[in-house]
């Protein structure tokens, strides 16, 4: 368990970044310390949310495009006879 700001803002972006599915390879590795020491530099309150903010473009993470879930509604009538 993470239990300082560095390992916690470290732990959460590696488990991010496994979540996106990128192997944690030694050089993926040193990028998250490198942003992580970015955060920790930048004197904010939260270098975590510092981290998280940058993690995207740093790693050129692209947003995912998911299929629909569901066809789309389309109102239509049973033609009851009144």
């Amino acid at each position: 368990m993470a239990s300082t700001l560095a390992e916690h803002t470290l732990s959460k972006i590696c488990d991010y970044l496994s979540a996106m599915g990128i192997s944690l390879t030694r050089d993926v590795t040193l990028h998250a310390l490198a942003l992580v020491e970015e955060g920790l530099a930048s004197q904010t309150t939260d270098p975590a949310s510092f981290v998280m903010k940058r993690v995207r473009e740093h790693f050129g993470i692209h947003d995912l495009t998911l299929p629909p879930a569901a066809p789309p509604i389309k109102r239509g009538s049973m033609r009851f006879e009144q």
